[in-house]
């Protein structure tokens, strides 16, 4: 990886100024400032513009903004070069604190594509008065670029080959850089990377391989050279570093002649296990699949743990297994192996994994409230902003309909208690969720659900005690399942882990997601109940069904409800719901969609 050091452009501002007044005189012809930028562009890199970018990009156009304590934009430019009102100009300003940004016009690096570099520079200066000031900015190379070559042997001895560099941010687009082809030089944004080669041989004969790339910084250059091993069958890596230019030189051998060799992949690590994804990525005439088996251990252990063959789960080429039992945010290695002989073993490349944390929901046992005004809102204070609940809506109409209960407890000195009531021309359902109530408009409400988290838990536990009333509010909705009125009122609990936070209208309905298919859902968990549990607690354990086993979420969304339908206004007046000790699970057998 390469820090690019040829200067894209240096921005000379200099800058004159005497005192100044105020008000409206402070830019009196005799006491003004002026501001003068130069460019001067001094790099070698061929800057035409592919997919990734827009169709007119050119990174060396330059937009130039310069801006005031204040952040105000007092002068700016979307092609410095070509402005000459401010190429070469005077810029009139007062004494001050100044920002002078400059960066590739018309683009903003977040994508990939190949000869599309984004520069970037930025610097500060301070104006004084009766003093001439200068300023440099040097725009250096804000994402990252990669190379690759294939060596004149390595193209004579393979029929095709493709490298594929992939990013590890979600919604890069991969580049292919193709044997035979020079489209020249890829750039994406600063993440790690991942190197997938495809070759076939002369007799059509297919292999593949995968290579990690971590620790990317903008500015770095990868080149990547494949080049023929003189004997072996995995092939070795080689990087070289070239510290003078942060250069860094990976050198994949690949074997002309196909052996057994087995490929491991980047892991899907969880807290306490791990699924793994591997290849037969060549293989004799004499291949036993019997032979295949796993090693996995602890990064800093001496001892390999075996897998057995008749525990991997093998389609064709693929094997993949499921490493459970495992120690959270713990640094682990695994590998594949195949038993050549009896003495001699083909072993996959190690791919390190560190398994996920497992945090907590905060305030599970609704211990912690604080007064807001005429209601109690379960926080510590009005700082900690996690879960919330119906009554800023309904105390607008001077009911509440969320508390903490100290004589009906499961464990600790308090529980929550959601207790539906009729507020003054609609049901009120009682309420609580992890997010933020947001704004009321007459009987409607704008809520925000989701509070940020990153595990990946398997069940929500808990307790509860639920005593339905006969629904006796509202109209009974169509299309939607409601029971009819009269019949036991329906209290829920729902967990969800999502991509992002869900903002919902609840008197426009579209703006509720569909828990099953939407795709901001990673996971979902529901539990309905319409019996009374007779004043007792019980326990409740809600299995989370993952959507996707491989995103991971940004939100988590815990919710309980007196009333399933109370979005509509439909229930019962008399629901009460208790809850208490609520916890997330992390088991390792995660239910999938």
């Amino acid at each position: 990886m390469k820090k690019i050091t040829s200067i894209l452009s240096v921005l000379a501002l200099m800058f004159a100024v005497v005192s100044c007044t105020s008000n409206s005189d402070e830019l009196a012809s005799n006491e003004v400032g002026y501001l003068k930028l130069g460019i001067e562009t001094n790099t070698t890199t061929k800057e035409n513009t592919r997919a990734g970018a827009p169709a007119d990009y050119d990174a060396k156009k330059l937009r130039v903004e310069v801006k005031n304590e204040a952040g105000t934009i007092v002068a700016e430019t979307n092609d410095f070069e070509n402005d000459t009102e401010l190429n070469g100009a005077q810029i009139t300003l007062v004494p001050g604190k100044y920002t002078v940004v400059a960066h590739s016009y018309n683009w903003d690096g977040n994508g990939s594509g190949f000869n599309t570099p984004y520069y970037y520079g930025e610097t500060e200066v301070t104006v004084k008065s009766r003093t001439l000031s200068t300023a440099k900015i040097t725009c250096t190379l804000a994402n990252v670029k990669v190379s690759v070559n294939f060596s004149e042997e390595f193209q004579t001895s393979f029929a095709r080959a493709t490298s594929t560099i992939e990013s590890g941010i979600a919604g890069i687009s991969a580049q292919a850089f193709t044997m035979g082809s020079n489209k020249g030089s890829a750039y994406f944004p600063v993440g790690n990377l991942t190197a997938t080669l495809s070759v076939f041989s002369k007799t059509g004969e297919g292999h593949s391989r995968m290579d990690e790339i971590k620790d990317v910084q903008a500015r770095d250059h990868y080149i990547i050279n494949y080049t023929v091993a003189a004997s072996g069958n995995q092939g070795n890596v080689t990087v070289k570093v070239d510290p003078s230019t942060r250069t860094y030189t990976y050198t994949f051998e690949v074997p002309r002649t196909s052996g057994t060799s087995v490929a491991a992949y980047a892991a899907n690590a969880w807290s306490t296990m791990t699924l793994i994804e591997g290849a037969v990525t060549s293989k004799k005439s004499d291949f036993d699949a019997t032979k295949l088996s796993l090693q996995y251990k602890a990064a800093d252990a001496a001892v390999w743990t075996d897998v057995a063959n008749s525990a991997l789960t093998i389609s064709g080429d693929n094997v993949s297994y499921k490493i459970t039992g495992l120690t959270p945010e713990t640094d682990y290695i695994y590998r594949l192996a195949y038993d050549v002989n009896g003495d001699d073993e083909v072993f996959s490349k190690e791919v390190e994994f560190t398994t996920e944390a497992q945090p907590a929901l905060y305030n599970g046992g609704f211990e912690e409230w604080y007064q807001v005004g005429n209601y109690s809102s379960p926080n510590k204070d009005a700082s900690t902003k996690y879960w919330d609940s119906s009554n800023p809506g309904s105390a607008s109409f001077n009911y509440v309909v969320t508390f903490p209960e100290t004589s009906f407890v499961h464990g600790g000195s308090k529980s929550a208690k959601l207790a539906a009531a009729y507020a003054v021309i609609k049901l009120a359902a009682g309420s609580i969720y992890t997010g933020q109530f947001g704004e009321v408009d007459g009987t409607s409400a704008d809520l925000y659900w989701g509070v940020p988290f990153t595990g990946r838990p398997t069940a929500l536990h808990g307790f509860k005690c639920y005593l339905p009333g006969k629904i006796n509010r509202g109209s009974q909705p169509s299309g939607v399942g409601a029971p009819a009125s009269g019949s036991n009122d329906i209290g829920i609990i729902r967990v969800a882990l999502l991509t992002e936070k869900l903002h919902v209208d609840n008197s426009n309905m579209s703006t509720f997601p569909n828990w099953q298919t939407d795709k901001r859902v990673v996971a979902y968990g529901v539990a309905e109940y319409n019996t009374s549990d007779n004043n007792q607690w019980v326990e409740f354990n809600i299995p989370l069904e993952y959507h996707s086993m491989t995103t991971k979420p940004k939100y988590i969304l815990v919710m309980g409800a007196t009333c399933k339908y109370g979005d509509y206004f439909y229930g019962s007046d008399s629901s009460v719901m208790y809850l208490d000790d609520f916890e997330l699970v992390y088991g390792d057998s995660p239910v999938q969609q």
